[in-house]
């Protein structure tokens, strides 16, 4: 049994600091329930802005240096923009949607995949005890931004 380790990033302290707490605290709930410590896993938060590469690639090096590797990106970085129709949506607003659900959505995937890319070795996968599948690398990368999207608004 293994515990997932998760980074959480933000640009927002406060809800950063808000979801460490929830996962937190189901974790003390699962101690209490005599869940075997190797069996619950941890949270670390990473204040980072996904439209700038600079804060994005900061926070990946952290995440790397802190858990020592990277093997799963759950890349949901969102905003929703302004509820009006769209003759009176701010263009502006709109390039913010874009600029964080598509722009900064690539960043981040680009920058983990960068860290992925190179962590893909067998020295790695020996310390972490990985199993390819008989895939390249044993690495995953889920990208759900936007979904909304889908059902329209």
């Amino acid at each position: 049994c293994r515990g997932a380790c998760v980074a959480a990033m933000d640009n927002n302290a406060d809800a950063l600091n808000e979801t460490i707490a929830s996962v937190e605290s189901v974790c003390e709930e699962m101690r209490q329930g005599s869940v075997p410590e190797e069996c619950i896993g941890k949270i670390k938060g990473y204040t980072c802005d996904v439209t700038n590469v600079g804060s994005v690639e900061d926070a990946v090096k952290s995440v790397g240096e802190d858990f020592g590797g990277i093997d799963m990106l759950w890349n949901n970085a969102g905003y929703q923009g302004q509820i009006k129709p769209t003759l009176e949506y701010d263009p502006n607003d709109f390039a913010t949607v874009m600029n964080i659900n598509v722009t900064g959505m690539f960043i981040v995937l680009q920058s983990v995949a960068k860290r992925m890319s190179a962590q893909n070795n067998v020295e790695y996968l020996r310390r972490e005890g990985s199993e390819t599948n008989g895939s390249s690398h044993p690495f995953s990368i889920v990208n759900t931004a936007s979904v909304a999207a889908l059902r329209g608004t």
